[in-house]
């Protein structure tokens, strides 16, 4: 479900900026990177990953993209990384720290984690890329508290799609309370239901032999 969001949240930013190509705001990543990085597996290997990367080219140069947001599912939920292309820096959004901030073990672990996407991340842009006007080097990190309200453990995967939506590498620009999560949450819903290209090749027989599932949901 994250990798359908996280892919209709890419197709809404193509559709809102298809008169500014030059300035594209943001790129979306689906987990599958992440997924993929802390496996301890090549991304480069990967058809879709390296689809993520090169399939926009004919429609805008990634080298305008400011913010690269890349979902992680890790043992205790969802976070987003948010990598500031411009300044050089990222931005770790974890809805499970909530609104009192990141103890010392959750920064530790999000080190970890951000330097593994972080190499792997410039390596697929040197590998794909001829020129690229960012550098790996010299990059920080920032830990922002932009929580009001704790949140659910089972609410922190639409939590980091609200991240990503909403968050201008500087602030929230809407407060993340319960009743905004859940506007976003119907939002989202409204929006996989528009997915493009929401088609499949399965035979109809297929289909059936897992009808009951959706039954049962």
């Amino acid at each position: 479900m994250c990798d359908v969001i996280f892919r209709r949240l890419s197709q809404l930013d193509k559709t809102y900026s298809k008169d500014t190509l030059t300035m594209f705001w943001r790129k979306f990543f689906e987990p599958d990177f992440a997924t993929a990085v802390l496996s301890n597996a090549d991304p480069l290997t990967i058809q879709s990953i390296r689809a993520t990367f090169t399939e926009e080219n004919e429609i805008f140069s990634p080298a305008s993209s400011r913010m690269w947001h890349i979902p992680a599912l890790l043992p205790d939920g969802w976070a987003v990384y948010a990598f500031d292309m411009a300044r050089r820096r990222i931005l770790v959004l974890d809805p499970a720290v909530g609104p009192f901030g990141f103890s010392n073990r959750r920064i530790n672990m999000h080190t970890y984690v951000s330097d593994l996407l972080h190499t792997a991340l410039f390596r697929c842009i040197q590998s794909l890329y001829d020129s690229w006007h960012c550098s790996s080097g010299e990059w920080t990190r920032a830990f922002p508290m932009i929580m009001l309200q704790n949140i659910e453990t089972e609410d922190y995967g639409v939590c980091a799609s609200f991240f990503a939506r909403n968050y201008d590498g500087d602030k929230l620009q809407i407060p993340l309370t319960k009743a905004n999560l859940e506007i976003h949450m119907n939002l989202m819903l409204y929006e996989v239901m528009r997915l493009q290209g929401n088609e499949s090749p399965v035979p109809s027989d297929a289909l059936e032999a897992i009808k009951g599932s959706f039954v049962a949901l």
